[in-house]
């Protein structure tokens, strides 16, 4: 009778084991046939790359900005203040500018409000734009906009709801990291001594630690290191499907979309990817497939764009519209944050931008350039405006002049009629006056010219870049 009993009951446990693995079976094939159903087209494979590329760019930004040789180590929430003009050997970010004193900040509100408070900057232009994870600017704070008066601000993510402290104003941030690239003028290396006294005035912290509490991100962590990315942006176009896209993964993570992503979250959504998604290996074969292809073709297209100019098909790129708040032109806004990452909204300033002359053929530091400036296309700004030259990976390059930029700061001659003429070269061209001379990089180079705080006919598109024309003379009479 005790024998029956065991086997009915080994018999049960077998029975029910059995079920157990057939549910268990049933719900890997489901959960296969489920990631078997997921796609994306080769279009909108590509369009994700774009889609994703600011959020990858600005976190390998944010992390080498954080190392050395910038400093040991930093994190989130503090001022990083650029106490000295741009050099050779800065690459925080690509076309830095040699008129302004740089003052970064890299916030990150999943942990609370941070404060923002800027000293009574006199009669000093300055610009303080911020910008959310997608390098849109959401607010622009300086001359043009709130004036020189000291001011204080309490900025906070959407989630956040509570009571601003007294005398601080809410700025609210539509994504948790969040970028304040300010610009203060500085006429050469003396007036960056007067300025610095103003940056160690500007205060950036969390609220936590205002109250005399302990620092939130005080155990942060880099993903990227200056040492490994040395140059953002080419480090960018060169990763691979997996460290892309993980790095996209994490910055989504608790970064939100903007309004205007609805059809691209549909898409990911088709994909497999969701908010939860951390690693490139838990998408489906055919999607990391369409992917990888997808990555491969924009890394390729955007290397050439961006060393050969092949994708500039007028004598000067110049964009005066849309710039640092695309919408959902996911593909001009990944191309701009290569171009210039941190740029200014276009009332704050204007870039046009080249690496081709005139006849569209690549500029070359073994010749020389003239670019003739009529008394009218000398711009009209309420802040400054420059001339300068980069390598090709857009960056500074040293020469013995350590000369680097001609503008309205720099005191160029001009001539009787109210017009400029400016030479570009590597090698100072003979009769040419050095105040009129840029030095350019010995190889391939671009030239960004600079307008801060344009006049409205420099943005409503009546003002014309001058032409850019190789004249390769010997001598030339000024």
């Amino acid at each position: 009778m005790m024998y029956i009993k065991m086997l009915l009951t080994t018999t049960a446990i077998a029975t029910i084991t059995l079920s157990s693995c057939v549910k268990d079976q049933t719900k890997d094939m489901s959960k296969k046939q489920d990631i078997e159903t997921y796609s994306i087209t080769e279009k909108n494979a590509e369009a994700l790359y774009d889609y994703a590329y600011p959020l990858v760019l600005m976190k390998i930004t944010q992390d080498m900005i954080f190392t050395a040789p910038f400093r040991d180590s930093t994190h989130p929430n503090e001022f990083l203040m650029i106490k000295k003009l741009a050099t050779p050997d800065f690459k925080a970010v690509v076309l830095p500018n040699r008129n302004t004193l740089y003052c970064s900040g890299w916030m990150d509100l999943s942990k609370g409000p941070v404060v923002f408070e800027i000293p009574d900057m006199g009669d000093r232009y300055y610009v303080m734009p911020i910008l959310d994870a997608w390098t849109n600017t959401f607010i622009s704070i300086g001359s043009r906009t709130t004036g020189q008066k000291a001011q204080k601000y309490f900025l906070v993510n959407k989630e956040w709801s509570g009571k601003v402290p007294a005398g601080y104003k809410k700025i609210v941030s539509p994504t948790n990291m969040a970028w304040l690239t300010g610009r203060i003028e500085v006429n050469g290396e003396k007036d960056a001594l007067v300025v610095n006294k103003l940056q160690d005035k500007y205060v950036l912290e969390t609220y936590t630690e205002k109250q005399g509490g302990k620092d939130p991100f005080v155990d942060y962590k880099e993903d990227f290191k200056a040492i490994w990315v040395r140059k953002p942006v080419p480090y960018s176009l060169k990763m691979d499907d997996d460290d892309y896209y993980d790095t996209f993964f994490k910055q989504r993570s608790y970064n939100s979309p903007l309004a205007g992503d609805t059809r691209m979250l549909e898409i990911m959504k088709k994909a497999g990817i969701t908010k939860s998604t951390k690693n490139f290996d838990q998408l489906s074969e055919n999607v990391r497939a369409k992917l990888a292809k997808a990555l491969e073709k924009k890394q390729s297209a955007y290397l050439k764009d961006f060393y050969a100019g092949k994708a500039q098909t007028t004598p000067w790129i110049f964009n005066t519209n849309a710039m640092s708040n695309w919408g959902s032109d996911y593909k001009n806004r990944a191309y701009w944050a290569m171009w210039g990452l941190g740029g200014n909204i276009p009332k704050d300033a204007v870039y046009g931008i080249t690496q081709l002359d005139f006849d569209l053929k690549q500029l070359k530091g073994e010749d020389t350039y003239l670019m003739h400036l009529n008394k009218d296309q000398v711009p009209k700004v309420g802040g400054f405006w420059s001339i300068s030259t980069y390598d090709n990976d857009g960056y500074l390059e040293e020469n013995d002049a350590n000369r680097y930029v001609v503008g309205s700061m720099t005191g160029p001659k001009f001539n009787s009629d109210g017009s400029l003429d400016v030479y570009l070269s590597h090698d100072k061209p003979k009769g040419v006056l050095a105040s009129n001379w840029v030095p350019t990089p010995e190889d391939e180079f671009k030239i960004l010219f600079r307008m801060y705080w344009p006049k409205p006919y420099i943005l409503n598109g009546k003002y014309k870049l001058p032409k850019l024309i190789k004249v390769n003379k010997k001598s030339y009479a000024h």
